[in-house]
């Protein structure tokens, strides 16, 4: 009986190590862009993960003054947005989880942040989007986005 079990976990874990050694890595990005001549950055990042049944997506944006001097008055205007959005298969509506965040000459207090988990599967979808508008003293208008999808959330 003993070698019935061993042989039955030999090609129990033969048949797993294709799966993954296919699995699609995590397409995790994180950006931090100079806006407004130099004089902000937009900072916004991706983070997707996974345990043994469940594939997790964070996303975070915000507007940050630029390290070095001469340093710019806060933007007249920001808004940062983040979304974590989950579907079971291309077929379906996506499901989502998402903040916004204004501010008139100021600066966010913290990032807008948006996670999603769903249970793992070859056809399961995870969207992570980060944008960050900022009214730049000068009058224009600067926009950045960071968006990525995670086809099969790890399988």
């Amino acid at each position: 009986m003993k070698h019935s079990h061993s042989r039955l976990a030999l090609i129990a874990a033969a048949l797993l190590l294709p799966l993954t050694a296919a699995a699609t890595p995590p397409p995790d990005a994180t950006e931090r862009i100079p806006i407004c001549n130099g004089g902000y950055f937009a900072e916004m990042s991706l983070d997707f993960g996974n345990t043994g049944t469940t594939a997790t997506v964070a996303a975070k944006a915000k507007v940050v003054s630029s390290p070095v001097g001469p340093f710019p008055p806060a933007p007249p205007y920001y808004a940062v947005y983040a979304a974590a959005s989950h579907r079971p298969d291309a077929g379906s509506a996506w499901s989502t989880n998402d903040q916004n965040l204004e501010g008139v000459s100021s600066y966010p207090a913290s990032p807008a942040s948006a996670t999603k988990m769903a249970f793992r599967s070859a056809t399961c979808e995870l969207a992570g989007n980060a944008v960050v508008s900022v009214h730049c003293p000068s009058g224009q208008w600067e926009y950045k986005t960071l968006e990525r999808i995670w086809v099969g959330c790890g399988l």
